[in-house]
């Protein structure tokens, strides 16, 4: 009996004691913002002391696995660097949102509006032999891109840009020496414009119209855009257009048969649209633009499926290209395959003809860096062309390499160039980051020949060099150097360049 009555009490007891601890759980939230300052008057500083000093305690025999008792500090963000306007919810910056206004549809807009660009200045010269004997231009140019951001949404905006420093590839520059020398040429070159080189406005169906589709399972997942944009696809081997005259409808986000995920746009472009045309990139006013564009996501590999044709003038022709690529990771290696193709409708011309290049690039990060190995191949056969591209870039081959890419500044082209005709070549490349990546290095090796003799593309091997580091928080400084060996004239090659980079 007195066993069992003491058994009995002590459990009474315990059952009290528990719901005390329940409630004082349940209240310390109250009592934590009701009665801080009395707890803290009752000792509950002295207690956080204490609990930050016991944190501070160095951990002794910890296993790597282990999670840490010690107190980690939430990470410091730096001030961000504000554009040079801005006017509603500021860009990137922290604090409580804007109610903003409930449109027809149900989407709440939230007005921003922003400028931003980027300014390149560059030095750069170059020492070319030829047959004809050595070529030499050294001169400094510049380039400014503004852009003006009216953010509605994250998803729907109107983007104004000029680029009041060139036009149609021609730069506002200054030559200091020229061999051989024109006497009638002046040596300052001004093409200072006006002009509107992007003029756009894009959203997203599903978000213009969110009453619709409450619960997102409508698949309305439409993205539009309208206006002179920039376009580009294939890495840029297919298309690479700094303003074209276009609507572009995307439908995302399909889930079709095992697939992880599909998108596929249609383009049609009408204006601004500059023909490929071997040397040269010729704008074609009369040219328009069919293209179907699509983006598969398996388990194993990204694909790109897309196909243009451009009904061209009596000039340049109406041409049909293809292009195909495979993205997938290998192990610890990424690989890109492309197969790209064009092909005549019609008259053959110099804008249009038949060609098909295959283009990969394999890279991979060393063990415990960040650094990157790549190696990239291609190999033209006849006379592709780009369906697409831009009177400043270039050649197809500019995803291969440093020697290979057109700068978009200036007159000095690639140092390898970067036209396809007939021809194959690699790169081997090594980029190093240094300073916490503040500071990049690029080394690479590479070279080109002819696959007929019938062509006057290059044969020659190169060095190439860049080095890059950031200098503040908006300034980024280049250096460029390359030395290439021509086989055909059995001469070598010298450039360099100096750049300095505004992010405003």
């Amino acid at each position: 009996m007195s066993f069992r009555r003491a058994g009995s009490m002590s459990s009474r007891t315990g059952s009290g004691a528990s719901c005390a601890l329940r409630v004082l759980v349940l209240l310390l939230p109250a009592f934590l913002v009701a009665g801080g300052e009395d707890l803290a008057a009752q000792g509950g500083e002295a207690e956080l002391d204490r609990f930050l000093e016991e944190c501070e305690e160095p951990e002794e025999h910890e296993e790597e696995s282990r999670l840490s008792d010690q107190c980690r500090p939430l990470a410091v963000l730096p001030d961000r660097p504000r554009p040079i306007f801005e006017l509603g919810e500021p860009f990137l910056a922290t604090g409580t949102l804007g109610n903003g206004f409930r449109i027809p549809g149900g989407a709440v807009w939230q007005p921003a509006l922003m400028a931003f660009g980027t300014l390149r200045t560059v030095a750069q010269g170059t020492s070319l032999a030829s047959p004809g004997g050595t070529s030499e231009l050294v001169e400094a140019a510049s380039r400014l891109d503004l852009f003006g951001n009216l953010y509605l949404t994250q998803t729907e905006r109107v983007v104004v840009g000029l680029r009041p420093l060139d036009r149609r590839g021609q730069f506002t520059s200054y030559t200091f020496h020229s061999d051989p020398e024109d006497p009638s040429a002046d040596p300052f070159d001004e093409q200072l414009n006006a002009h509107i080189q992007t003029l756009f406005f894009e959203g997203d169906f599903s978000e213009l119209f969110p009453n619709l589709d409450n619960d997102d399972s409508a698949g309305l997942d439409f993205y539009f855009a309208v206006g002179r944009q920039p376009l580009g696809f294939q890495d840029g081997l297919l298309v690479a257009e700094d303003a074209i005259d276009m609507i572009g409808l995307t439908r995302a986000n399909m889930r079709l048969g095992g697939l992880v995920n599909t998108r596929i746009t249609a383009v049609f472009g009408w204006g601004g649209l500059d023909r490929h045309g071997g040397a040269a990139n010729v704008r074609d006013r009369d040219a328009k633009m069919f293209g179907l564009f699509s983006e598969i996501d398996t388990r194993s590999t990204t694909l790109e499926i897309d196909v243009v044709f451009v009904d061209g003038d009596d000039v340049t022709g109406d041409g049909f290209y293809a292009g195909i690529g495979d993205t997938r990771r290998i192990g610890r290696f990424n690989n890109t395959f492309r197969v790209l193709g064009s092909f005549p409708v019609g008259d053959e011309t110099l804008f249009n003809e038949r060609g098909l290049l295959i283009h990969n690039q394999f890279s991979w990060t060393p063990h415990h860096s960040h650094n990157l190995w790549y190696i990239s191949t291609f190999l033209g056969i006849d006379h592709f062309r780009s369906a697409v591209r831009g009177p400043s870039a270039g050649g197809p081959l500019g995803r291969t390499g440093i020697l290979f890419a057109a700068q978009g500044i200036g007159r000095v082209g690639a140092p390898l160039g970067n036209q396809a005709d007939n021809a194959a070549g690699a790169a081997l490349g090594h980029q190093m980051f240094f300073a916490e990546t503040r500071q990049q290095l690029i080394l690479e090796i590479a070279g080109r020949l002819r696959t007929k003799d019938s062509e006057t593309g290059q044969q020659a091997v190169g060095l190439g060099g860049r080095f890059q580091v950031a200098m503040g928080r908006r300034f980024v400084f280049v250096v460029d150097a390359f030395g290439i060996y021509d086989f055909d004239v059995s001469e070598s090659d010298k450039g360099g360049r100096i750049e300095l980079v505004l992010k405003f």
